[in-house]
């Protein structure tokens, strides 16, 4: 399988986090955005909208982080129940929201934060940085059902969830009034293999280097 990512990407992160918990193998194919890489015939016929990450696994294609980690999470989790992501209907629905809620909430909200602190290196809205708080509170909320995003086991939900608390860390963002937030937070570094890998600490590096770029113009 060929993962097309690029270093500073959270939602590529989260696909390779998976791809660690999973003993898969993956062969990652470096996407350099900022050269207009993507933007390339060969990549537009793999995915018209030009984005990473982008999974090829055979004659199989498939864009958009979420939708990759159920896929592998199915197709490849060497069994026919594994518990990042297990067959009950009802745990697979609430999977399906945490995943939503990430996408369409938290790493939503994050970004929005986070956008003028890398482009034009001023500081956030204080409208985003309550929007964002109040998106830590949901999560906190959900996290008061259980050790982590959807009960007490670990699931494919809590990677980009963790992914995108990750990044907030980065830009140390204050965590202190959700130690819900916190306690799983630390639980996952210690469950996902791969939040303590050699990738996560040059992706990390990666984004320092992006944060003290000259701003965008």
């Amino acid at each position: 399988m060929d993962l097309y990512y690029h270093p500073i990407s959270p939602p590529c992160w989260s696909v390779i986090l998976l791809a660690k918990q999973l003993d898969l193998p993956i062969n990652l194919k470096k996407v350099d955005m900022f050269a207009g890489e993507h933007l390339k015939e060969d990549f537009l016929k793999l995915n018209p909208q030009h984005s990473v990450p982008t999974l090829v696994d055979g004659e199989f294609t498939l864009s958009e982080s979420h939708a990759i980690l159920t896929y592998l999470a199915d197709a490849h989790s060497g069994s026919d129940e594994h518990p990042l992501y297990p067959r009950d209907k009802k745990v697979r629905a609430q999977i399906h929201h945490r995943l939503s809620f990430d996408l369409d909430t938290l790493y939503r909200r994050f970004y929005a934060f986070g956008t003028p602190i890398w482009t034009t290196k001023t500081e956030p809205s204080e409208e985003n940085r309550t929007k964002l708080n109040e998106a830590l509170g949901f999560l906190s909320a959900y996290l008061s059902r259980g050790r982590f995003a959807v009960g007490d086991s670990i699931t494919i939900a809590d990677i980009p969830l963790a992914v995108s608390v990750f990044c907030m860390e980065m830009l140390k963002f204050d965590l202190s009034p959700y130690p819900k937030v916190q306690e799983w937070y630390a639980a996952c570094k210690q469950e996902l293999v791969g939040m303590k890998s050699e990738f996560m600490d040059n992706a990390l590096e990666e984004f320092k280097k992006f944060l003290e770029a000259p701003k965008q113009h």
